[in-house]
């Protein structure tokens, strides 16, 4: 069975000026885990501190359904 991990990445600005939230997933046995893959949503938070929190939401999302919500909204 392989062990994964998500969390909450650094948000990325778009030429936009809005903001997407990312999730970094780590798979591998603790102790040698390793980056396995990258999410990020689309770019519509209207600052960082906004992506961070709805990053921080979506993860709470993931972990009770095992889906992230709508990455093309703000949640």
């Amino acid at each position: 069975m392989r062990n994964v991990r998500t969390q909450v990445g650094i948000p990325v600005q778009s030429k936009n000026g809005m903001w997407a939230a990312t999730f970094e997933n780590w798979m591998g046995p603790v102790g040698r885990e390793y980056l396995g893959s990258q999410v990020e949503s689309g770019a519509v938070f209207p600052s960082e501190d906004e992506s961070l929190c709805g990053a921080r939401r979506a993860l709470e999302v993931l972990e009770t359904t095992g889906k992230y919500p709508n990455m093309c909204q703000p949640w």
